[in-house]
């Protein structure tokens, strides 16, 4: 996605996922260590959760799903001619958002925007690969009894 604009509340977000997306997630999130230190945390990390937790649950995830997000605002921020600002942390971002966005089972809503984000640039080919299936003769004979 080379660019275009998710809407929270009313303010409209400009986004862009590209290769410095992965740069941008990883210079604002960090995993804390037992000894105290963090390493920065990997995109593909909260891509895997999402896709895990959507699978098993039917609902995403809101803590990943939000972290892309920032990320592809900062993106978007990183590499747009007018610089939009997005001068506020992740946690003053967020909560600026309105209570009523966090309702992730609502349709066209900013889930469901990077939710799409996700799936053109982590899973481009993923329409390409799946296919309906059709049924075979054989199948359908076994499943009517045949074969006794």
């Amino acid at each position: 996605m080379d660019g275009g604009i998710i809407e929270v509340g009313g303010v409209k977000y400009p986004v862009a996922c590209n290769a410095f997306t992965p740069i941008a997630y990883s210079r604002e999130f960090f995993v804390e260590r037992k000894d105290g230190s963090r390493r920065p945390k990997d995109i593909n990390e909260a891509v895997s959760m999402v896709l895990e937790v959507s699978a098993t649950s039917n609902m995403p995830p809101i803590v990943p799903l939000l972290e892309i997000f920032y990320a592809c605002a900062k993106t978007y921020n990183a590499t747009a001619k007018d610089k939009t600002d997005l001068g506020k942390s992740f946690d003053d971002w967020v909560c600026s958002f309105p209570q009523s966005e966090f309702d992730l089972e609502r349709e066209g809503g900013w889930a469901s925007d990077v939710m799409q984000i996700i799936k053109d640039n982590y899973f481009p080919n993923a329409k390409a690969d799946v296919e309906a299936a059709t049924a075979e003769a054989s199948d359908a004979a076994a499943s009517a009894g045949a074969g006794k």
